[in-house]
């Protein structure tokens, strides 16, 4: 039996690496006593798949992993124990059992969308914002250098736009592909912006939602 669980990671728990949050979950799988496959081996650990990383700082609100179950059980007494295992870590939504062969989350394509709050100066109109977020999405490459190493990663950024201005304080919409051969930063896109000219200034983001390629469509990992 294959469950995959759609939870939301809080601020509370938004600094801990992706490793120690798979650790995280692993424990709070543990705490509910339910008939787990295990890994073969000497170490033997829960059978279970993360979804996409989740930056250091970042609040996740649409994120997923899968467990596997050795028995059938009633998919509300599996939800159950889980919201009372990871009461005060992570926030579960929903939960749903899925086909043995369905892909698992990270072997596929997968589009991110991401809330950014930060600042930019008022003097700075959201007409101008909207020019400078055009340059960019109109731009055939953009580069960055990673470990020493110079990148395109234009293809990686789906969509920028302006979702809310209040004063100096923004919220902007940052969606990105996450593909087998790379993706993009959110610090990358501070510094993009920066090079355009833009003085923006970045407090924190939220990813929002997690739509993966399947097929030739764009499906939600709950979708199988």
């Amino acid at each position: 039996m294959r469950i995959r669980v759609n939870f939301e990671r809080p601020e509370d728990i938004c600094y801990i690496g992706h490793i120690d949050l798979k650790t995280a979950i692993e424990r709070g799988l543990r705490r509910t006593l339910l008939p787990f496959k295990f890994t073969e081996g000497f170490n033997s650990r829960v059978k279970m798949e993360m979804g996409f990383p989740l930056s250091v700082g970042m609040v996740g609100e649409d994120e997923y992993f899968d467990f596997y179950l050795k028995e059938e059980l009633d998919i509300a007494t599996v939800a159950e124990n889980l919201e009372s295992a990871f009461a005060g870590i992570l926030v579960i939504k929903n939960v749903k059992v899925i086909p043995d062969s369905a892909p698992s989350i990270t072997s596929l394509e997968a589009i991110l969308v991401h809330f950014v709050y930060g600042k930019i100066p008022e003097n700075i109109s959201d007409k101008e914002i909207e020019i400078y977020f055009k340059k960019i999405l109109e731009s055939l490459e953009i580069i960055v250098e990673r470990e020493g190493k110079r990148k395109d990663i234009r293809k990686f950024i789906e969509n920028l736009g302006l979702l809310k201005r209040e004063g100096e304080n923004v919220e902007i919409l940052f969606s990105i592909y996450f593909t087998h051969v790379g993706s993009v930063r959110i610090d990358e896109l501070l510094n993009i912006l920066k090079n355009y000219g833009l003085p923006v200034e970045f407090e924190y983001s939220v990813r929002k939602r997690t739509s993966v390629l399947y097929k030739g469509k764009i499906i939600s990992p709950f979708d199988f």
